[in-house]
């Protein structure tokens, strides 16, 4: 064994101990954050009254704005969709779980420029607070300019105060 070879075996040995540390820290996290109470996409079976598409960012703790969420289920962003529902929400995101808020859990919608790690133009993301049980929780979502409207803002509103949606 040359003395490549040695350097490159131990190179690989430290990569493989990296990742391992990596993935035991985040399901030591996600152990330490606790379960959360997510509702499953078919308990809303509301009519659809708009929609949006974008990105999903981050879901935070409300109460904690950098901490990001280790429940694998909230973790990764990408690309997504915005179903707003006559009872509720649906993030539908692409190749992740879609994610489910009933109207009556909503707390606020409004604007937010940063989250985690993250920054954006003055009031780029949507930022919408929600309760999963008993966890306030702050979902960001970067909507397409032509999607990104104050009227959809205005309109989520009005579901979370339970206000009549014609």
């Amino acid at each position: 064994m040359t003395q490549r070879d040695i350097v490159a075996t131990l190179c690989i040995i430290f990569f493989v101990l990296l990742v391992a540390v990596a993935v035991r820290s985040v399901k030591k996290r996600a152990q330490a954050q606790g379960p959360l109470a997510l509702l499953d996409v078919d308990s809303l079976t509301g009519n659809e009254i708009a929609e949006a598409s974008g990105f999903y960012v981050a879901t935070t703790f409300a109460d904690a704005p950098l901490s990001r969420l280790a429940d694998k289920r909230l973790l990764h962003r990408g690309k997504a969709r915005l179903s707003v529902l006559t009872d509720g929400l649906i993030i539908d995101r692409t190749g992740e779980p879609s994610i489910a808020i009933q109207a009556s859990e909503i707390q606020f919608v409004g604007r937010a420029s940063a989250t985690i790690d993250r920054g954006v133009e003055n009031n780029g993301l949507m930022a919408i607070t929600w309760n999963a049980g008993t966890v306030s929780l702050t979902t960001n979502l970067r909507l397409s300019r032509e999607d990104d409207t104050q009227e959809l803002l205005d309109l989520i509103s009005k579901l979370a105060k339970k206000e009549a949606i014609a």
